[in-house]
């Protein structure tokens, strides 16, 4: 079949000595080392005036080609170490309807590159795995008829850019470094696919595009989300919308958590939300109100303090039962001392032994009051021996004090 012609993979490097079917259609020239800087390599697609779908992937091409006044409706550029997506003046006017960038270094989309396309027919653009990070929020204005755009696989944030694109109705963001739902969803005017796949999006809460679509009744939209980050006690909203409303979620029954570890795993479709333990879970940023703060903060404080508290008072307690610890209670019979006041009352005064010979003048020599046997100390004088108080040596009687006469 002359209008299907395959030349991949013969290593040219130009095509001046190659003829092409004057009625081919599609073409393919893969992995070659084509560039096309030469206007006579240009010049043999240029004069195929059937060729509509052209494929030209894995050439060192670094710009896109200057094809001039061509039927092509498809053309494919991945792989071709193209650093930029503007394309030069020669597209004015083209039929392009569908055009791949994909597997480049492009990084940014800037507002002027496809103005030269305003007012095409252009349908599907794909700048897949083309480390994108930035995309100028009128980049793709002049693609009015834009209804495909595919930019999967790239580092892209944020899309502030879709809202500007009115006949869009699909959008592919997957494997991107989105962490939320943009904002820009909420107003998807003729959107029907979002599929957002393979991203770091952890929560889905009350604030998200989906309670905008559930209020705006928009039900013939579709979104996809397998493969994201979900912290499940942060979505418990979420949770609740898809096992409600699992029309707007394309592909709920494969959604799983990531967080907390005690849901990690688990599909969201098999929980529910009010029999949820997230109480273990450490709070959202939201969470950390000035309030809360300043209550965790004091209450950590009065907590210290009531602990140094507690421990003083136990210490304390231990240390007067330690000094108590030595003493042993004295056993016996108290009563004899329980009118102790009394009995010493009755007593006579012992004398003052400032003079022995004194005392022993004023004492009856032949007293016959009976004298108990001590073993207290006594102090001997040059008349007798002093006796004193027996109770000094625990003797079980109060003995008074006399003067036993010493014999000689």
């Amino acid at each position: 079949d002359s209008t299907l012609v395959n030349c991949d993979g013969k290593g040219w490097k130009n095509l001046n000595d190659i003829d092409f079917p004057p009625k081919v259609i599609t073409l393919t020239l893969n992995n070659n080392n084509l560039k096309f800087d030469m206007i006579t390599d240009r010049a043999k697609i240029e004069n195929l005036l059937s060729l509509t779908d052209l494929s030209i992937n894995q050439n060192p091409l670094g710009t896109i080609p200057s094809f001039n006044h061509t039927n092509i409706r498809f053309l494919s550029l991945q792989d071709t170490s193209l650093t930029s997506a503007e394309f030069p003046s020669s597209y004015r006017g083209s039929l392009l309807q569908t055009i791949s960038l994909s597997n480049n270094k492009i990084r940014s989309i800037n507002e002027e590159d496809f103005v030269i396309l305003r007012g095409s027919q252009l349908r599907k653009l794909h700048i897949d795995s083309s480390s994108i990070s930035k995309i100028d929020q009128n980049a793709f204005t002049p693609l009015m008829q834009l209804q495909a755009l595919s930019l999967k696989n790239n580092q892209l944030k944020s899309c502030e850019f879709i809202s500007n694109l009115g006949s869009l109705s699909s959008i592919k963001l997957d494997g991107n470094q989105f962490t939320s739902l943009s904002q820009q969803l909420s107003t998807p005017r003729n959107i029907k696919t979002y599929s957002i796949t393979h991203n770091s999006i952890s929560t889905i809460d009350e604030s998200s595009p989906l309670h905008q679509w559930l209020n705006m009744n928009y039900t013939n939209i579709k979104i996809f989300l397998a493969n994201n980050t979900f912290n499940c006690c942060s979505s418990l909203w979420f949770i609740r919308f898809i096992k409600t409303y699992p029309q707007f979620v394309g592909d709920a029954s494969l959604l799983t958590c990531t967080t907390p570890s005690n849901f990690a795993g688990k599909l969201l479709t098999k929980l529910n939300p009010d029999e949820m333990n997230c109480d273990g879970d450490i709070p959202n940023k939201s969470w950390w109100t000035t309030g809360r703060i300043i209550g965790i903060v004091v209450g950590s404080v009065s907590i210290v303090m009531i602990g140094i508290i507690v421990i003083i008072r136990v210490g304390a307690y231990i240390r007067r039962h330690s000094l108590r610890s030595g003493y042993e209670p004295i056993s016996g019979n108290d009563e004899q001392y329980s009118d102790i006041d009394s009995l010493l009352s009755d007593r006579h005064t012992l004398p003052i032994l400032e003079d022995d010979d004194e005392l022993s003048t004023n004492t009856n020599i032949n007293s016959t009051r009976s004298v108990a046997r001590s073993d207290a100390p006594t102090h001997t004088t040059a008349e007798g021996i002093y006796a004193t108080d027996g109770s000094v040596v625990g003797d079980s009687q109060i003995q008074e004090a006399v003067l036993i006469p010493r014999s000689d």
